[in-house]
C-alpha cells in the first residue's frame, strides 16, 4: 500500500484554497464585520475544508481512503477564540462524514472527529500561556498521532497496513502539513490585523481619536444611500467658542489638551451608534442615526451642558469653555443639503450670543445659496483656510 502522491497533493490544495479564499474575503469585505458572523464564517470554512478533504480523499489501496479532514480541527485549536467553537467544527465535519453513505466506517469517522475535538479543546485551554512556537509543534503532532491511534483501535485499517502505510509514510507527510497550514493562517490573520488596524488609523483624527472628515463623509454617504428606508437622520455641528483665545493666551499644548478632553466628554455623552468626528481645526460634526429632531436638540443640549460645567483642568490651569452647536435633521432637510443646514445653523448660534443650540429653519435659505455655501466650507477645508466664525 502506497500513498498517491498527486491526490496527498491536491488534498493538500484544496485545504490552502480555501484557507486563502476565506482569508481574501475576511481582508477584503469583511473587515468591519461584527465578531459572531466572523465566528461564523470561521466554523464554517472549517467544516467546508474538512469535508472538502472527505470528497477529494486519498488512496491508499483498492479499498482503503485516507484524508486530511482533521487538519480543521488542528487550526480551530490554536486560533478558535471560545473552546466550543472546536467542538462545532469538529462535530461538523463528523456529521458531513455521513453525506458520503451510513455506514460502520462513517460513525467511526465521526466518533474520531468528536474525539479529536475534545482533544482539541483541552489543548486550547490548556496551553493558552504557550508561545505559538510550541503549541503549534504539539498541537499539530498530537492531533495527528491522536488521530491515527483511534484508527488503529477502532480498526478503520488492517494493522499490518497501518503499521506499513499511514504511521511511516502518510503521518509524517501530514504532520508536516499541519504544521505549514497552521503558520499559513497565523500569517494570514496577522496580515489581515495590520491591514483593519492601518484603516483604523486612517479613518481617525491623531490627536482626539475621534474620526477624521474623510471618514465621517463616507458614514455620511452611507446613511444617505440607505435613506428610502424614511429612519429620521440628524447631523449636528460644533464649534468651541472663542477657541483661538485658549490658544493663543495658554498655548496650543493647551489648547490640544482640551480638545482632547472634550473629544471624551462627546463620547460619554452619545449613543455608541453616532458617529463623531473632528471636522477641521476646533469644529466637530456628529451624525445621529435614526434621530428626529426632538432627539437630537435633547442630545446637543446635552453636551452643550456637559461642556460648560466642565472645568479643564490643564497643566495647572482651570478653563472654562463653551461651545455653539448647529442642528437639522433629514426629515425638515433635504439629504445633500442636511450638513450645509446643519452649519448654518451653528453661525446663527454664534451670531445669537454662542453657547448655545440652535436648529435649522429649511425655510429660511434657498438651495441656491445653500449649493454655494456648500461648496465655499469643503473648498476652505480641502486647502485648510480658516472660516470665521
Amino acid at each position: 500500500m502506497m500513498v498517491n502522491i498527486e491526490e496527498f497533493i491536491l488534498n493538500a490544495s484544496i485545504l490552502i484554497t480555501i484557507i486563502y479564499l476565506s482569508a481574501f474575503l475576511h481582508k477584503q469585505f469583511l473587515v468591519n464585520l461584527n465578531n459572531r458572523m466572523k465566528v461564523l464564517i470561521f466554523i464554517t470554512f472549517s467544516i467546508l475544508a474538512g469535508w472538502s478533504s472527505m470528497f477529494f480523499g486519498i488512496h491508499l489501496g483498492d479499498a482503503v481512503i485516507f484524508d486530511l479532514r482533521f487538519i480543521p480541527i488542528i487550526i480551530a485549536t490554536l486560533f478558535a477564540k471560545k473552546p466550543w467553537h472546536i467542538v462545532v467544527v469538529g462535530t461538523g465535519i463528523g456529521v458531513l462524514r455521513f453525506t458520503f453513505g451510513i455506514s460502520e466506517a462513517a460513525i467511526v469517522g465521526f466518533i474520531n472527529m468528536l474525539l479529536l475535538s475534545l482533544a482539541g479543546l483541552l489543548m486550547n485551554k490548556y496551553l493558552a500561556q504557550w508561545s505559538f512556537v510550541k503549541k503549534i509543534i504539539f498541537v499539530s503532532i498530537g492531533l495527528n498521532v491522536l488521530n491515527s491511534f483511534v484508527i488503529a483501535m477502532l480498526g478503520v485499517f488492517p494493522l499490518q497496513d497501518y503499521l506499513r502505510s499511514i504511521i511511516p509514510v502518510a503521518m509524517p507527510m501530514s504532520i508536516t502539513l499541519s504544521l505549514f497550514l497552521s503558520w499559513m493562517v497565523k500569517d494570514l490573520a496577522e496580515e489581515s490585523a495590520s491591514k483593519k488596524d492601518l484603516l483604523e488609523k486612517a479613518s481617525r483624527d491623531p490627536l482626539t481619536k475621534l474620526y477624521n472628515r474623510r471618514a465621517f463623509m463616507r458614514f455620511y454617504e452611507e446613511y444617505a444611500m440607505e435613506k428610502e428606508k424614511c429612519s429620521p437622520l440628524a447631523v449636528s455641528i460644533i464649534d468651541i467658542d472663542f477657541f483661538k483665545k485658549v490658544n493663543d493666551t495658554h498655548g496650543h499644548v493647551t489648547g490640544d489638551l482640551v480638545l482632547q478632553r472634550m473629544s471624551e466628554l462627546f463620547t460619554e455623552n452619545l449613543r455608541s451608534i453616532d458617529i463623531i468626528a473632528r471636522y477641521g481645526g476646533e469644529e466637530f460634526v456628529v451624525l445621529l442615526p435614526h434621530c428626529d429632531h426632538g432627539a437630537a436638540e435633547k442630545a446637543m443640549e446635552r453636551i452643550r451642558a456637559a461642556i460648560e460645567e466642565e472645568t479643564f483642568l490643564v497643566n495647572g490651569l482651570q478653563l472654562q469653555v463653551t461651545v455653539s452647536i448647529g442642528v437639522a435633521t433629514s426629515l425638515n432637510v433635504e439629504m445633500e443639503y442636511l450638513i450645509n443646514a446643519a452649519d448654518k445653523a451653528l453661525y446663527e448660534a454664534k451670531n445669537a450670543g454662542r453657547n448655545r443650540v440652535l436648529s435649522y429653519e429649511w425655510d429660511n435659505i434657498g438651495k441656491e445659496q445653500l449649493v454655494k455655501k456648500v461648496q465655499q466650507k469643503f473648498s476652505a477645508l480641502e486647502n485648510h483656510i480658516p472660516l470665521n466664525k
